[in-house]
């Protein structure tokens, strides 16, 4: 039977967390499951977490037979919990494989109170793309992260949220490690389980995917996934200079991007954040955001502009507060509404952009989270 169930029965186990959304059905039909016996046991991987087919509970003998028989579910541990100085946390996983996968959890205090705290969940161990100001992208890219191991990470950041902070989990954010688009099946799938109130995560609305530009997925996105929201690294309206930032622009042209932009825009009436990672003497003049004011034209559009972190091989310089609040001020005037990101958790080995290393003894962690407003306090 040359189906993909079929394929999946031929490498035995089968880890139910990597099973996508679209096969769910078929391989359980495969094995005899009824639709209420399926529910069951996507409701015990996805919304309760269980570890093992013996904890799926009321299936019958026959169906815990059978299925234990070919399948397993892979979970993560929690390998290290760290505080910095700022008040967020880096919480480190350790994969199934010996990988480890990083979350930064950023709590934020407006006048002694917690207005908001975020996660920002990794998509794949490494990264293909190779930007220059990451260190992540010198790893290279070594796999995806399954729709399990990312719910996971949403999981025990929302069970630190409320040991350590005692609130909820309000924005997700797909920044960490990894481009999330290049995992877009894995990322599409935990998206839709999401949906769901009994699983993990906030609503859609309050989660936002980032990409460096994959313009296809970036309209998979918008009909497949309307309320939630999308932010695009651009750092440079200059093909050449983004280039240079970002090798991969050569494949993703800004024209497409573009218009990828504004095809998201139409379909879910959400305005994009465009990302854009302020670097000294690369792409902080004055002239460099008017360059994207042009590009950007009549689209409504958010822009975060991001404080570039220390990584020595990348030979670059962050610059400095006064002029980030320039470039802001430019931005404004032509009317656009602009966050400037600050960096979280640098004493902890956990600033935008500065980590790489990929061992079971070594960590994996994110490179970008979200941070404060300009405003706010530090």
């Amino acid at each position: 039977m040359p189906t993909r169930q079929h394929h999946l029965m031929q490498q035995l186990p089968v880890d139910l967390n990597h099973i996508s959304l679209t096969e769910w059905d078929e391989f359980f039909a495969h094995l005899g499951f009824g639709s209420s016996s399926r529910r069951q046991v996507f409701e015990a991987v996805f919304h309760r977490h269980v570890s093992g087919v013996d904890e799926i509970p009321d299936l019958t003998d026959s169906e815990r037979g059978s299925l234990a028989g070919v399948a397993v579910i892979r979970r993560s541990s929690l390998h290290e919990l760290a505080r910095s100085a700022d008040g967020s946390f880096r919480l480190t996983l350790a994969l199934h494989d010996g990988h480890m996968a990083e979350t930064v959890i950023i709590p934020e205090w407006v006048d002694g109170k917690l207005r908001k705290c975020s996660a920002s969940i990794s998509s794949q161990i490494g990264c293909f793309f190779g930007c220059s100001f990451c260190a992540t992208g010198r790893m290279g890219f070594h796999r995806n992260l399954t729709t399990g191991e990312l719910l996971e990470q949403v999981r025990q950041a929302e069970q630190v949220i409320r040991q350590e902070l005692d609130t909820d989990l309000t924005h997700l954010y797909f920044m960490g490690m990894g481009e999330p688009m290049h995992n877009y099946r894995a990322i599409s799938d935990a998206l839709t389980i999401m949906r769901d109130e009994a699983a993990p995560g906030p609503p859609p609305a309050r989660i936002t995917v980032s990409t460096v530009g994959l313009f296809r997925q970036i309209r998979m996105l918008a009909l497949d996934h309307p309320e939630v929201r999308l932010a695009v690294s651009i750092h440079s309206a200059d093909q050449q200079k983004r280039y240079e930032i970002m090798p991969v622009s050569s494949r993703l042209g800004l024209p497409d991007i573009r218009d990828a932009l504004v095809f998201h825009q139409r379909q879910t009436g959400n305005p994009p954040t465009i990302q854009y990672l302020v670097m000294e003497g690369v792409n902080d003049r004055p002239d460099d955001v008017r360059q994207l004011i042009g590009y950007l034209g009549n689209l409504r559009a958010n822009i975060t502009l991001i404080m570039y972190n220390d990584v020595p091989e990348a030979g670059l310089k962050r610059t400095g507060d006064d002029r980030i609040h320039a470039l802001r001020s430019v931005l404004e005037e032509a009317g656009f509404p602009v966050d400037i990101r600050w960096c979280y958790g640098e004493d902890i080995s956990a600033g935008c952009g500065q980590l790489k290393v990929c061992s079971n003894k070594e960590r994996v962690s994110v490179s970008m989270r979200h941070g404060l407003k300009a405003d706010e306090p530090r």
